[in-house]
């Protein structure tokens, strides 16, 4: 009989044979750091689901079963069958999920799947559509709630977006679901600074229509000719002047397409703003954007203001929080859904570590199309989801740096690399900066600054594993850019963190479910099939790839599954 020395040895050699064949196999909704602490891979949390792993369910019982032999009667060890040769020990060959389960089921009458903007938003929609003290769940694999709009706060008091990013006022969405006075908007001013090639100063591309101001800047900045000036106004008046609705029923076109051949604009204005400004909201190429996103995003920037809220980006999910709490939701964190089955009283659903088991009436998926798609094959009649393609995601990085030496550009503006072709090579991986702490309150402590950088994905990838040299890239890079705080950005310039974000946005123009429908699709159906009685999708993915899309196909699921409990 193995002594308990042996069997810790034991132990150890079944734990490190785990480990390294990737026990945790599939994880959405965490972000891993380096052990510098410096890098994060952030992966969108509000997926909430995991594949169920056999080999990890096994290895609990593997555990149970080595610690009761280590148990004495009279000093001596319990006697024990040990198992034969040829018999695995006890489940690891055995499908967990076939077992019949001792964990009470517990209802309720609607599980959210995912915590992040969407599905908050479906919580508070179905609570103020459903007045029967409905119980709703919401199941967050990952330890935190928003999905995409998180904040993290460093120890030396700094607020670093997971991703920089903006909240347009103008949002429908955003303006009947948040609270703005709560959240202190912080606004950037309009229009942007351009790093243009040759040029030692930065050019300011300005809106004289809400800045009159500023229309001798306008006319005079070399970021285009005349030509593409007066060019602005015909695009300017058709945004303006046209409802959502009606931008979103013109022909579709990618946006290159739709700015040089509709709108006339030169390669010149191309280059130097309208580039590099559009693939930092969308993330993509101007051929792989959507002309509808376009004139949508365009409308939203010249009627309203770009901004900041106090603390964060994460203050949006702070709010929807307190909303969903307040509503009565029961929110459980660190809760990967594994399993769900369809019953007569609805669904069934399994956590990963077999620690809850929920009978809900109804259910909302509100996790990434990838994750939804995974979760909606698992039911009867739906297994060939599996194998459909997936939508493609785009990718980013930011970079944050702090200081507490004289900032760069005291204005709340955005700041574009306009240099052209070279932009996001090796040399000049920068795609545009921005000073989070002059455009809203709680970024830095009083008498410092946060620098946010963006680095679209060739950037990323020219730098994959290369950290520190990205780190020295992009100091040289904003050297050149603000040549009077040079000394300070290459030598005193704290590196906070670098945020690698591979599903940052689903893809909006072509591929399987572009995220460009204003209104959202149908919450009950999912790539074009009927979903179950009571079963519905939401997210980004199934309307827009803005925040205001989140918001919208939250409401549209909320409402549904209100309206599928009454």
């Amino acid at each position: 009989m193995p002594t308990m020395v042996s069997r810790v040895c034991l132990l150890l050699v079944v734990v490190c044979g785990l480990l390294s064949s990737g026990v945790n196999g599939f994880t959405i909704g965490t972000h891993c750091q380096c052990s510098q602490n410096l890098y994060t891979e952030v992966r969108p949390a509000g997926s909430s689901f995991r594949l169920p792993t056999t080999q990890l369910n096994g290895f609990r019982s593997f555990l149970r079963d080595v610690f009761s032999r280590s148990k004495t009667q009279d000093g001596k060890a319990e006697k024990r069958a040990a198992p034969s040769a040829l018999t695995a020990p006890p489940d690891m060959t055995t499908d967990a999920s076939k077992k019949p389960s001792r964990i009470p089921i517990e209802s309720c009458s609607l599980c959210i799947i995912g915590g992040g903007v969407s599905g908050l938003t479906a919580s508070i929609t179905a609570s103020s559509s459903n007045k029967n003290d409905d119980k709703i769940v919401i199941l967050e694999a990952s330890e935190t709630l928003g999905g995409r709009v998180q904040s993290d706060k460093t120890s030396d008091g700094y607020t670093l977006d997971r991703g920089f990013a903006v909240f347009i006022e103008e949002y429908p969405f955003s303006k009947a679901v948040l609270d703005y006075e709560a959240l202190k908007l912080g606004k950037f001013l309009p229009g942007a600074l351009v790093k243009v090639k040759g040029s030692d100063t930065l050019a300011r591309v300005a809106d004289p229509l809400r800045q009159p101001e500023s229309l001798l800047d306008a006319v005079l900045a070399p970021v285009g000719s005349l030509i593409d000036k007066i060019a602005l106004l015909p695009l300017i008046f058709t945004v303006r002047t046209k409802t959502v609705s009606e931008l979103f029923q013109e022909p579709e076109t990618n946006t290159l397409d739709a700015l040089v051949n509709k709108w006339r604009f030169s390669d010149v204005i191309l280059d130097r703003f309208f580039r590099p400004f559009l693939e930092g909201i969308y993330l993509a190429p101007l051929e792989e954007q959507s002309s509808r996103m376009f004139s949508f995003i365009f409308k939203m920037f010249s009627e309203g203001a770009a901004t900041l809220p106090a603390g964060g980006m994460g203050a949006i999910t702070q709010q929807l929080v307190d909303k969903a709490t307040a509503a009565g939701a029961d929110i459980r964190v660190d809760h990967a859904v594994s399993k769900i089955s369809q019953n007569d009283q609805g669904f069934l659903l399994e956590t990963l570590d077999g620690g809850t088991r929920l009978q809900a009436k109804s259910v909302v998926i509100a996790t990434d199309g990838d994750v939804a798609q995974k979760i909606i094959s698992q039911l009867e009649g739906f297994e060939s989801f599996e194998a459909l393609p997936k939508q493609k995601q785009r990718e980013v990085g930011c970079v944050y740096y702090s200081f507490k030496s004289e900032v760069p550009v005291k204005d709340p503006i955005l700041i574009l690399n306009g240099i052209g072709k070279e932009r996001g090579n090796e040399e000049n991986p920068v795609n545009n900066v921005c000073f989070p702490s002059c455009v809203a309150e709680g970024y830095a402590p009083a008498g410092c600054g946060l620098c946010s950088v963006t680095l679209l994905k060739g950037a990323m990838d020219v730098y994959k594993g290369r950290e520190e040299e990205l780190d020295h890239a992009v100091r040289n890079q904003l050297g050149t850019w603000f040549p009077d705080q040079k000394e300070d950005i290459l030598n005193t310039w704290k590196l906070e963190r670098i945020y690698s974000i591979p599903k940052a946005q689903p893809s909006q123009f072509n591929g399987p479910l572009p995220a460009n429908v204003n209104g959202g699709r149908n919450c009950g159906t999912y790539r074009g099939k009927d979903l179950p009685k009571g079963l519905f999708v939401s997210g980004d993915h199934m309307a827009t790839a803005t925040l205001n899309g989140a918001l919208e196909s939250g409401v549209n699921a909320g409402a549904a599954a209100a309206k599928a409990l009454k």
